[in-house]
């Protein structure tokens, strides 16, 4: 059942005019990511304060969908030999692709053929995703001038006091230099 997602980050003021391109930039990124991800989505709005951004997506869906690949192998003639038994070609493609052999299918193209392999790439739940997905967001956001405050490595436009970040009414674990969401 899709839920929705709200992502705060709390800061120290930023100034004025990084505001309407920080907000604008949180929107695109966050739709790029949700959409890399294969996370399905009715709305995506950011908005913010001098000391606030907020992230609000409504319907994410709780899991990503499934995606089919179909992957080019190795010529038919180097990957079976004249009697058609597989030739370790064929058989190393199988197996980095994590199939059979007797799954491989010949297709022809480009004027010769070729050994596909059809490999399902089963979709994540969005509590596996976003852990990763949130603090990859917040550090693609690009200010004018940047600062790093305490011992950290970590440059954003102002200090960071807090993170929010929940799917529906549970809190998204994750953590930015020492930095969690609260609970």
């Amino acid at each position: 059942m899709p839920r929705d997602l709200l992502l705060e980050v709390g800061t120290e003021e930023i100034p004025a005019r990084f505001m309407p391109a920080a907000l604008e930039q949180l929107e695109a990124k966050a739709r790029e990511r949700l959409a890399e991800a294969r996370l399905n989505f009715s709305t995506v709005k950011a908005a913010g304060t001098p000391r606030r951004l907020v992230l609000y997506v409504r319907d994410l869906a709780d899991r990503a969908t499934d995606l089919e690949v179909e992957i080019k192998g190795p010529p038919k003639k180097v990957a079976f030999d004249a009697e058609g038994k597989p030739t370790r070609a064929a058989l190393g493609f199988a197996r980095n692709q994590g199939i059979e052999v007797s799954e491989l299918v010949v297709k022809e193209i480009e004027g010769g053929e070729y050994v596909f392999a059809s490999v399902r790439d089963e979709g994540r739940p969005a509590e596996e995703i976003l852990p990763q997905l949130l603090p990859d967001l917040i550090l693609s956001l690009t200010f004018p001038k940047t600062m790093r405050w305490g011992s950290g490595d970590l440059r954003f436009v102002r200090p960071i006091h807090w993170l929010l970040a929940l799917l529906g009414d549970e809190v998204i674990p994750f953590s930015l230099e020492g930095q969690q969401p609260v609970d």
